[in-house]
């Protein structure tokens, strides 16, 4: 573990960064509570291993946890934890400090209360603390259903914590005694807040969301709800700029960030020879590009072996023999990076020469992706759509397809399909279908799917999803 002083400021600039724009809570594509540990972490260290702090009951780094024993001796920005081990049970939140005499965490999580401030003179109220939902949030790889539950937000401290990682409360002790603004905070959760140019609170803590057909709050997570890893530069929008972009359509400051590359060649999910080589375009002005190689566990922890930062857009890359081990499952990821930073992740996942029987084999994660239309835009009433997709391979990896079309809610909701079609043979190949103008209503929202069969029969883990909206306008 480093020993250099650490901000409190940092830290939260860090999980602004990660906060529900960059991922809602999903435990299966790694954004659970210590995948958001490692994502902080990986910012503030440069590429740093936070896996190091923390392994199985035994292994002896649970010395590198202290039991809480007094919570007003915590500083912001501290990780604590229910166990000081991975385990059944596990569960990890930063502690970010105070507001009107509420201990505040942060959590990525499908449980846990958020507040709900108000002024009331030169401080603040608590008036409420709810639930909060993150909706359009993507499956991903053995997922067995679609989610729209739970999101890393700020939340009421939860009791199940018992334990700070020593380490990084040193840190934080040894930045906060530097002097200056960012030490005189102390726990005021506003000040250091502001004393990292951010707003005085996230926008979910100052006002109610939009609800849902069950009266839940609803966080739509549409402008990231595409992504399977993180983007290296953080979230599309601070907290400030959410109402602005988000709901009244502004463009966000800024040069925006390039497209991500386009995907030319690559092996397919089941990988049995040598070399592993993989082949991309860029959709937009790249100046330079990151590579970075991950090995997926059984217990779907990523590690990552590889993290080049080329100084120019390469274009190829070859996965070192030295990685390419029997059984081993691996996920390729290239970053553009331009004018306006890092762009979403290209994604190549991969299985090198597996056994008879690997669990892994009963899957294909290779997906359909560049669904459109998507990302809510809209169409206008009284034409037929037409459905497009792309797919690598789709002679092989999609000899069939499913569209499943849902009006007004998302597969998980369990309604029925306004429209449903199934593709085979060249039919499927084309990657397009055609929804009917009779199957769409004006003033509605649409999430359509596609859930593809490989030649070898494999169905995908889950199916991906686009969204539109029908306009009162013809």
């Amino acid at each position: 573990m480093r020993s250099d002083p650490l901000s409190a400021v940092d830290v939260l600039r860090a999980l602004e960064l990660f906060g529900p724009q960059a991922r809602p809570y999903n435990f299966d594509d790694g954004f659970d509570c210590w995948g958001l540990v490692r994502a902080v972490f990986d910012r503030l260290d440069d590429g740093y291993e936070i896996n190091e702090q923390l392994g199985r009951a035994g292994e002896g780094l649970e010395a590198n946890w202290a039991p809480i024993e007094r919570r007003g001796e915590l500083v912001p920005g501290d990780l604590l934890t229910t166990h000081p081990y991975a385990g059944e049970g596990f569960h990890t939140v930063f502690f970010c400090g105070r507001v009107a005499g509420q201990d505040l965490v942060f959590d990525s999580s499908p449980r846990g209360l958020v507040p709900l401030f108000e002024r009331a003179g030169d401080g603040w109220r608590l008036v409420a603390s709810r639930p909060l939902f993150t909706r359009y949030m993507r499956a991903t790889e053995t997922t067995d259903r679609l989610r729209h539950d739970g999101g890393a937000y700020l939340r009421l401290w939860d009791e199940r914590e018992c334990f700070f990682n020593r380490a990084v409360h040193a840190r934080l002790v040894a930045g906060a005694t530097e002097g200056g603004p960012r030490a005189a905070a102390g726990r005021d959760l506003v000040a250091l807040r502001r004393a990292a140019g951010l707003s005085s609170l996230p926008f979910y803590c100052l006002r109610r969301l939009p609800r849902d057909a069950a009266g839940r709050e609803i966080y739509d997570n549409r402008l990231t709800r595409h992504l399977d890893y993180y983007v290296p530069d953080g979230a599309p929008l601070p907290d400030d700029l959410y109402e602005a972009v988000a709901e009244r359509g502004e463009a966000a400051p800024g040069p925006p960030r390039p497209p991500a590359p386009r995907l030319t060649h690559a092996p397919l999910w089941i990988v049995r020879n040598d070399p592993v080589r993989v082949e991309w375009e860029y959709r937009g002005d790249a100046e330079a590009c990151r590579v970075e190689v991950w090995e997926e566990t059984a217990d779907l922890w990523k590690h990552r072996l590889v993290r080049q930062e080329h100084d120019e857009p390469l274009t190829a890359f070859t996965v070192p023999a030295t990685l390419l081990r029997p059984g081993v499952r691996l996920a390729v990821v290239v970053y553009a990076r331009g004018p306006g930073g890092y762009s979403d992740g290209m994604l190549v996942p991969l299985l090198y020469r597996p056994a008879a029987g690997d669990p892994l084999l009963e899957y294909d994660p290779v997906r359909p992706e560049e669904l459109w239309p998507d990302e809510g835009v809209s169409l206008p009433r009284g034409g037929d759509v037409m459905l497009r997709w792309r797919i690598r391979e789709a002679e092989s990896s999609q000899v069939s397809a499913t569209v499943t079309v849902i009006e007004d809610g998302c597969l998980a909701d369990g309604l029925a399909p306004a429209y449903e079609q199934k593709l085979t043979g060249a039919a499927a190949a084309l990657c397009r279908c055609t929804i009917p103008s009779a199957a769409l209503r004006a003033g509605h929202s649409y999430t359509w799917y596609v859930a593809v069969r490989d030649i070898e029969g494999r169905a995908a883990f889950a199916p991906s999803e686009g969204l539109f909206t029908i306009t009162e306008r013809g």
